[in-house]
């Protein structure tokens, strides 16, 4: 995986499982990484890099969700 799309990935995630003043330095931090991406592919648009953004974070779940444990359990 890139390496940019999996910090913005890892970001999201952040914002996502934070709450109240937590959520909002989440989301400060993503939006700053955002801009950071923007900046350096200028012809990129910000709701297209969102929305892109949303889509892989869903996918990226999914594939948490379906991880076998680090650690396998005691038989």
């Amino acid at each position: 995986m890139n390496k940019e799309l999996e910090t913005l990935i890892l970001a999201y995630e952040a914002y996502s499982a934070a709450r109240d003043i937590e959520a909002e330095r989440c989301l400060a931090i993503f939006e700053s990484l955002l801009d950071d991406v923007l900046n350096r592919h200028p012809g990129v648009s910000r709701e297209i890099l969102r929305k892109s953004i949303l889509r892989a974070h869903r996918r990226w779940a999914l594939q948490q969700e379906s991880k076998p444990p680090a650690i396998p359990p005691r038989a």
